[in-house]
């Protein structure tokens, strides 16, 4: 019998979030290279693919992907953590490649956010062909860590990810009310209980050696945008994000002559934090190339 080779959101997840939030979440077993994933499929309509962010939960899509099912038959699903070898963008492109001819053929819309815009990135050079539209949701070109960076990286993220993974509910849920009324790091006001509690059982069940892997692929990614066909592409970007998340998204833009929207009063996590303004935009520029 195959193993799983992706990563995995675990159960417990379910009891943190309303029963409205998967009332359509009906995931399956699907075979790739040397394992199996799950995907997640509903809808009806243009096929649209949504690509997750670190570290490649397809959860991440939880609240946008009800809402784009309403006009396209949306595909997502979790991201391979076991590599046959070093970690390899090619072997996420391959797992794509095997998803899309199963389940989305012939010309597709593709969204990513963050982790997942750089694979939406690279399978758009890799099948231009296929691609009718891109959106590209709080991503970069290639990672940046500049010294004006360093409260974010050393202070905020810490913080975040050592009250929510090692403190009780008690505890932690408090702290993470605190910093999402002051747009800390991922969180905007915007988050409510339900999208809190989600995120810690996130970051408490995340295996370390799996955000090892994410992490070590996201800064092994160089978009290369400067050759190629182009699908028609919009960049997407919270109003709160960090000023180095801004300006990657301004330059990935400005380098593919792509659209940029700002979604008003939103920081990183808002696939989440405001699931109708996205899937609003997104939907809409989709519909627009997806006929």
């Amino acid at each position: 019998m195959s193993e799983r080779i992706a990563v995995r959101f675990d159960e417990g997840w379910r009891r943190a979030v309303p029963a409205e939030w998967i009332a359509s979440w009906g995931p399956e077993r699907f075979e790739l290279e040397g394992g199996w994933t799950e995907v997640a499929a509903m809808g009806e309509g243009p096929p649209v693919l949504l690509l997750p962010p670190l570290p490649g939960y397809k959860e991440s899509w939880i609240r946008v992907a009800p809402l784009l099912a309403a006009r396209f038959r949306v595909v997502t699903f979790d991201l391979r953590r076991r590599f046959s070898g070093h970690p390899s963008w090619d072997q996420l492109v391959r797992d794509l490649d095997r998803i899309v001819e199963h389940y989305a053929p012939g010309r597709v819309g593709v969204v990513g956010h963050s982790l997942g815009g750089a694979l939406a990135q690279r399978w758009a050079a890799a099948h231009p062909d296929r691609v009718a539209a891109l959106v590209l949701s709080s991503t970069f070109e290639r990672l940046e860590n500049p010294p004006s960076h360093w409260w974010i990286r050393y202070g905020e993220q810490p913080l975040v990810l050592a009250t929510q993974r090692l403190l009780p509910r008690g505890l932690a849920l408090p702290i993470a009310r605190a910093l999402a009324r002051n747009g800390a790091w991922v969180y905007d006001r915007h988050c409510d209980e339900a999208v809190l509690d989600l995120v810690r059982h996130g970051i408490r069940t995340l295996p370390i050696g799996d955000a090892y892997t994410a992490v070590r692929l996201a800064f092994a990614h160089d978009g290369d945008t400067r050759n190629g066909p182009r699908p028609p592409t919009l960049v997407m970007v919270g109003e709160r994000e960090s000023a180095v998340a801004l300006r990657a998204s301004r330059r990935l833009a400005e380098a593919l002559g792509a659209e940029l929207a700002v979604l008003p009063d939103a920081n990183h996590l808002h696939p989440l934090s405001r699931p109708d303004a996205f899937a609003g935009i997104a939907g809409d520029w989709l519909a627009r190339h997806l006929r």
